[in-house]
Formats: structure tokens, sequence, C-alpha cells
């Protein structure tokens, strides 16, 4: 017989135990973990009574092929291969204030405006608040944005199985409830209940649906992590809420890639795609300035172009300040000790301060290459050919190793009128006409090249 017992779920990695402690033992967090009701499994004569499954061929199976329909959002559209597939649950993540019910009012709108037939959940905001948002986007709501003004998830399944529409938006989640569930809305096991219940009427009736799932900055119980094995899709919009720019990227798409992302501007009308990204964010970089440098980092399969920053100045306390902002800020530490013991130009005694231009949060191993050559224009107070430009990943012994896809990131630096580029050996095959390529082993050989050193 099955029995309801109490166990610890910890929000940040899912790893479970029978007993609460103020910190989880598998990956270390700090109060993590949260009480969560279970069943436990039934006794062996439960298991025997339970009749084998019966396998069938793959080359036996009729299932149709899944049918992609657009959005009419190119925003989404793009990063989801063509847009949602009918039945799919779609969970879109990130932090408060990013955007994410801003989007979603985006595509409820162009479904609407193309004779289709959108119902909005609206659980965490009043209908009133909501028709404020869509009013700011367009002059005239079409009457094909309905909503719903329900917190019931066994009420807002039925009505995805009922009504049947071309779009069920829930915005969010976590203000969803399970009858007979334990826990408040918002919890663990209610967020669970909750998107299983959806999930499930959802492929029932061929209903696409789109989630807000609520995520803080340590990545909390609210936070995507929980649901990512229930839904079909995961998107995350990231970036300052204080900047312009944000970045829709796919973490799970079980009907495509997880290469494509997109980067968009927040505007009076909305998220808006940048259709030129690397224009965009070198448009007011400064030339010939110490401390400057550009670099080609890659977002999915998309070549970006990004200007590093960097200030060198005397330390005025016993240890120096190392700040980064857009980069890691270990990794900032190591090119410093790198640089000096590589490369003989040393800053440890000084305050660092790092910025990927443009709010942008720079990732990819690939700046390595132009972060530690701004830091070096910062110290040597020597400024770098405006025509210059440089990637690839620094080790601990100075080395420069090799980058995913150069010819791509080499094309986008030819077509922003670069004449030079300076990246690891054996990487500079199939150049495009009119670049002056720089192969370089090690770090000082690549400073040597930027005439830096």
């Amino acid at each position: 017989m099955t029995k309801l017992t109490t166990v610890y779920f910890c929000a940040k990695c899912q790893a479970q135990t029978s007993k609460w402690s103020g910190r989880c033992l598998e990956c270390g967090a700090w109060g993590t973990l949260k009480e969560e009701q279970a069943f436990s499994q039934g006794d062996q004569k439960e298991k025997q009574d339970v009749p084998p499954g019966k396998p069938v061929s793959f080359s036996l199976d009729s299932t149709p092929p899944a049918v992609i329909n657009s959005t009419k959002l190119p925003i989404l559209d793009e990063v989801l291969g063509g847009g949602l597939v009918a039945g799919s649950v779609t969970l879109l993540a990130g932090e408060p204030g990013i955007g994410k019910s801003t989007l979603l009012a985006q595509v409820a709108l162009a479904l609407a405006s193309s004779d289709g037939r959108v119902i909005y959940v609206t659980g965490e905001e009043s209908p009133a608040q909501i028709r404020r948002r869509l009013e700011r986007l367009v002059k005239i709501i079409p009457a094909g944005v309905e909503f719903l003004d329900q917190s019931d998830a066994a009420i807002v399944a039925k009505t995805i199985e009922i009504e049947k529409p071309t779009l069920f938006i829930i915005d969010s989640i976590q203000s969803l409830r399970t009858p007979g569930v334990s826990g408040e809305a918002g919890s663990v096991n209610q967020v669970k209940a909750s998107a299983a219940t959806v999930a499930q009427a959802a492929k029932s009736s061929g209903v696409p649906v789109l989630l807000i799932g609520q995520v803080t900055k340590d990545g909390d119980i609210a936070g995507p992590r929980v649901l990512e094995h229930l839904v079909d899709s995961v998107l995350f919009l990231e970036g300052d809420n204080q900047e312009r720019y944000r970045i829709l990227r796919v973490l799970k798409h079980r009907f495509g890639t997880t290469d494509e992302v997109s980067l968009m501007s927040m505007t009076e009308h909305g998220l808006e795609t940048v259709l030129d990204p690397s224009s965009e964010l070198l448009c007011d970089r400064p030339r010939g300035v110490p401390g400057s440098a550009v670099t080609c980092l890659m977002e999915g399969r998309r070549p970006m172009m990004l200007e590093i920053q960097a200030l060198v100045s005397p330390a005025g306390y016993g240890t120096p300040a190392r700040r980064a902002t857009g980069v890691d800020s270990g990794r900032l530490g190591m090119l410093i000790a790198v640089l000096a013991r590589r490369a003989s130009i040393s800053a440890v005694d000084k305050d660092v301060y790092a910025n990927a231009a443009g709010g942008l949060n720079a990732r990819d191993p690939s700046v390595d290459l132009g972060l530690a050559t701004a830091i070096a224009s910062a110290v040597k107070d020597s400024g770098l050919d405006p025509r210059l430009c440089l990637f690839g990943e620094v080790g601990l012994s100075g080395e420069l190793r090799p980058v995913p896809l150069p010819e791509l990131r080499m094309k986008e630096i030819k077509r922003l009128g670069f004449s030079q580029v300076v990246l690891p050996k054996k990487q500079g095959k199939n150049a495009p006409s009119g670049l002056e390529v720089r192969e370089a082993s090690t770090l000082r050989e690549a400073l040597q090249m930027a005439k830096i050193i």
C-alpha cells in the first residue's frame, strides 16, 4: 500500500532528502530545502500484480509529425524554429520586471490580429492591469484577446479542453493552485501539480500553452528548474531591467534546436528585434582609447561583435578592487594573474574594472583575449588600432585555445568593416578576402601582434 511521506526538495539542484537541514548536501546551497509531500513505493505484492506493457517497434509507429504553427510574432518564431507545436507547453522564465508579460502580450495581440483566439489567465495581475498593458501596445485591442480571471488549475485545465483557443497564456504558473495538494500557491507541490494538470489538458486538446515562470537572481523555488522536466520548451529572457537590451534564449526545445537566440530592445511599443546586433552594440564605440578592445562572441550560432572595456587605477586600499560588469569576475582575476606571470604586464596591485559595453552578459570564453588585451592596453595607456578585433580562450599557461565557429566570426568581423583579426593558431583558415589574419599561440604573441608590447 502506498503511503504519504514528507521529503525535502532543493530548489537549486532538485536533490531530495528525508530530513531538513540548513544546507543542501548535494550542491552546498543554503536555505533551499523546502518541504514536499510524496508517495512512497508500494510493497512487493502490489508490484507483482501490475501487468507488463507491450513494446511497439518504431518502424510501425504511425503517429503524424508535429505541426508547427506561427505565433505571428517574428521574435518567438525565430527562436522556436517557426512557431509553437499543437499541444505543446512552453515555459517563459526570467527575473521580475524583465519583460515577460510584455512579450506574451505582444504574442496575444499578434495572433488575435490574424483571426486567432487567445485566452489570457490573469492570475498575477488584475484584468484591468493587463488591459492597460495591451492598450499601451495598440490603440484598439482585438476582440480575439480574452481573459480568464481564475487561479484554480482544474478550472483552467477544463477551460483549455472545452474552449480550445488558438493559444492559451498563463501569467503566471506560480499563481495557480490545485485543490487537494498541500502548500500555498507558488510552493513546490502546487507549482508542479498545477503545471502537470495544465500540460495534460494541453496535450489532450492540442492547444499550445505558454506559461510564465518567475525566477529570482538566486534561482529560487519559483524558478524554471522545478518545471523543466514537465514542459516541452523553456525560454529564458535575460538582461538587466535597467538596460535597453534583452536576450531571448532557448534552454530546452523538444521540437528543434537550442542554438537560436534573439537580441531585442525594450521600447515604448514593446520588445523589438535588433536586426543587426553587432552594428548596434558598436555604434557608440570610442576609437583609439586605452582600455578598449573589440571581440566577437557567439550567442548560439549568431556571431556578435562586442566592445570590452577595462580601467586600471592605483589601489586606494590594501586589497586591490576587482569589479566586472557583463563578464565573469572569476575569469577577470585569472586573466590579471596570467598577464602578470606570462606576459610581464602587472596589474595585481591595482584596481581593475571591466565592462562589456551594451549591458550584455558575455559568457563565451572566446572573450578572454579581448578582455586581457583591454587590461593590457589600460596598463600601458596605449590605444589599439580601431580596425583590430581579437578573440580566443586564454589558458593558465598563457596559451591561446581554439574556439568554435571561427569562420562565422571572421565573416562578421569583415562585414563590420574591420581589417585585422588576432585569433588562436590554426583557426585562420577560410578567412574572407581583405581580412588580415594574425594567428598567435600564446597571449604574449597576441599582445605583440596587437602592438601593446
